[in-house]
């Protein structure tokens, strides 16, 4: 995995880099991941893991497959990941981009898991709470995993903040052993 992000650095450098000079960062974002849902399709991988296939038809079902969403500039990048393979990195990709994007814009993203569906209220403090501890501009994805049975685990970047039900169990139970 830390191979695949070590490979995939530069590309996303370079590619925010180029979004940025053309004032296009959240249009690339959104060119990569249209991108990533190609490059998914288990018949396009298929195709783009055949070797009998080169790389000029391979950038051009690429491109030809993404063209109304997409520039110049960003089909020349598509024909950069096929000609040096590292088609493959695109995943690693948009992870690095959003990073990056996140930083310019300031923000974090917060993944909260709990038993239950959060109300806007609960998810407003949260998100209130966090924005003052990061001093940044916090987004909010929640998703709901009954397994927990109450509480709620907070992931920020890496930080992890278990504050479930289920933990406090796991805690005792290691205490008491």
């Amino acid at each position: 995995m830390s191979e695949l992000l070590t490979t995939a650095r530069p590309y996303a450098k370079a590619l925010f880099k180029s979004a940025k000079e053309q004032n296009l960062i959240d249009e690339y974002f959104e060119m990569l991941n249209n991108l990533l849902t190609v490059v998914s399709d288990k018949d396009v991988s298929k195709i783009l893991s055949n070797d009998s296939h080169d790389g000029k038809y391979k950038s051009s079902l690429l491109t030809d497959i993404l063209k109304k969403s997409t520039n110049e500039h960003f089909n020349r990048f598509i024909n950069l990941l096929i000609d040096n393979n590292r088609i493959d990195v695109v995943h690693e990709i948009k992870g690095l981009y959003d990073i990056f994007l996140q930083e310019e814009k300031n923000q974090k993203t917060a993944v909260i898991d709990t038993a239950f569906e959060l109300n806007n209220d609960q998810v407003a403090e949260i998100k209130k709470a966090l924005e003052k501890r990061f001093d940044k501009k916090i987004e909010i994805k929640q998703n709901v995993d009954p397994n927990l049975l109450a509480g709620a685990v907070v992931k920020v970047d890496d930080l992890v903040i278990d504050g479930s039900f289920k933990e406090q169990l796991r805690k005792l139970e290691s205490h008491l052993i």
